[in-house]
């Protein structure tokens, strides 16, 4: 039996958008028998405008939003729209607002809803990584999740914050947290050139369109923002150093001319697979973050250790703390996909109804 109905706003129907939308109706009931919580989807917004229905928009016109707004196409195509500025109108204390964008643009209504007494879950990583004055707010409050930011639904965000919490010093943080580069690093292993790796990550849709969107190392950057300022390190991007992983002469240009390029550096990529494989180690792509700033980019590692044994798309984030010295602690699993990345949303959604039930609710005390 279902003791409660959250109301949320979804802002963003890309992959994580869609798949959250999928996972709730597909899993509503088991997930109403489990947690006594039941997801109303009142409201979506994309480009285009706002659907909103006062009682929740119903599994039959969720399915045909699925639908119809496949290959990228927005809702206006679907239903009648509001105007963005609607969304103002509609957050109410105890509603969840859900942002699966990949924008800046969406700070104001998170402020808005946070005022009203909304509780916010958050699958997008460029406002936590914006400059410390600006970004602040969405590590200091109460009402704020993001867990999927940072290697999907592996519970790294909510480990740091539980180590904080039980009074741990974190002292610094090695983290492999890009399936692409993941991907890259395991075929330069198995001795495929870079350029063929690349073109079959391209291919497999592993990369962005234009796959130095990836191998700049940039996305890399954000999440070790994240992962350094949730450690109380209110570290800016300039704090950190990248290496992207293909020579600044390719930075420019069209991706049919960086494709074609490749080939000319596969025998870089390839000694330095071969040296680290002489000394028994590998080379994956890794952020080192300590308070004081961090690095990221190409490195070899020890074969055997958290991040080298680990393949393909895996994540793996070591936690080095004052209980944690010797051994730190290591979460790993597969870290990139929008089914992983949704459950991770849909984790912090739980969490927060629960938190904004209890502050609604009298103590049984």
């Amino acid at each position: 039996m279902v003791d409660i109905q959250v109301p949320f706003i979804l802002l963003g129907l890309g992959p994580v958008g869609r798949t959250l939308v999928r996972q709730i109706l597909d899993t509503h009931k088991t997930v109403a028998q489990r947690t006594g919580i039941q997801f109303v989807l009142a409201g979506i917004s994309d480009s285009s405008g706002l659907m909103w229905e006062d009682e929740g928009i119903s599994d039959k016109m969720l399915q045909k939003i699925l639908r119809d707004t496949d290959n990228r196409r927005k809702l206006n195509g679907v239903a009648d729209l509001h105007p963005h500025t609607k969304l103002y109108d509609v957050l109410l204390p105890g509603t969840l607002l859900v942002d699966a964008t990949h924008t800046l643009e969406t700070t104001s209504i998170v402020q808005d809803a946070l005022k009203a007494g909304c509780g916010i879950v958050v699958a997008n990583k460029m406002p936590l990584a914006a400059e410390w004055a600006k970004a602040k707010m969405y590590y200091d409050h109460p009402l704020i999740r993001y867990e999927a930011t940072v290697g999907a639904g592996l519970p790294i965000i909510s480990t740091l914050r539980y180590l904080l919490d039980t009074g741990d010093e974190i002292t610094s943080i090695e983290a492999s947290v890009s399936g692409t580069l993941g991907f890259l690093c395991t075929a330069l292993e198995l001795g495929v050139p870079y350029s063929v790796a690349v073109a079959n990550a391209k291919n497999m849709g592993y990369t962005e369109p234009d796959p130095r969107d990836d191998l700049s190392g940039h996305d890399i950057v954000r999440k070790a923002l994240i992962l350094a300022r949730t450690a109380g390190w209110p570290l800016e991007m300039n704090n950190l150093t990248s290496e992207p992983m293909y020579p600044q002469s390719l930075a420019s240009g069209t991706v049919e001319d960086f494709m074609a390029a490749l080939p000319s550096i596969d025998e870089i990529y390839a000694a330095q697979i071969r040296l680290a494989q002489s000394e028994g180690r590998t080379l994956r792509y890794v952020a080192h973050i300590s308070p004081k700033g961090g690095r990221v980019g190409l490195m070899s590692v020890a074969r055997d250790g958290h991040i080298g044994s680990k393949s393909g798309p895996a994540n793996s984030v070591a936690i080095f703390t004052h209980r944690y010295q010797e051994m730190p602690l290591v979460i790993s699993g597969p870290g990139a996909g929008p089914e992983i990345k949704a459950a991770g949303v849909m984790e912090d959604m739980l969490q927060l109804a629960n938190t904004l039930q209890n502050k609604t609710t009298p103590s049984s005390r």
